[in-house]
């Protein structure tokens, strides 16, 4: 099992992977702010979407610094109406031990 300093040090090490984010508003992609802070084991990402950025939010994504997507949300599974006024998303990842049976 993982001590609880090895989980710490792995949510660490996830908070500093993902850097960028994106959202589907109104059918197109926007770039948009990722910030992050962790507590222990808990990491949590913020999308933060501007007051002037008005319209139908349909997907929320997060990219490494290569680019690729390491986090979106699945299809259909969002529709938010977004007003003027500035917008956050949480995103909350917890950092946990897994047994997995021997193959």
């Amino acid at each position: 099992m993982m001590t609880q300093f090895a989980l710490e040090e792995q949510a660490k090490h996830l908070q500093t992977l993902y850097n960028n984010a994106e959202i589907e508003i109104n059918g197109a992609i926007q770039i948009v702010s990722l910030t992050s802070s962790r507590e222990g084991i808990k990491v949590r990402f913020f999308i933060d979407v501007p007051a002037n950025v008005v319209g139908r939010i349909t997907k929320r994504i997060i990219k490494n610094a290569s680019g690729q997507i390491c986090w979106s949300d699945p299809p259909g599974k969002i529709n938010i109406d977004k007003p003027d006024t500035d917008l956050r998303f949480e995103i909350p990842i917890e950092a946990i031990w897994r047994e997995g049976a021997a193959t």
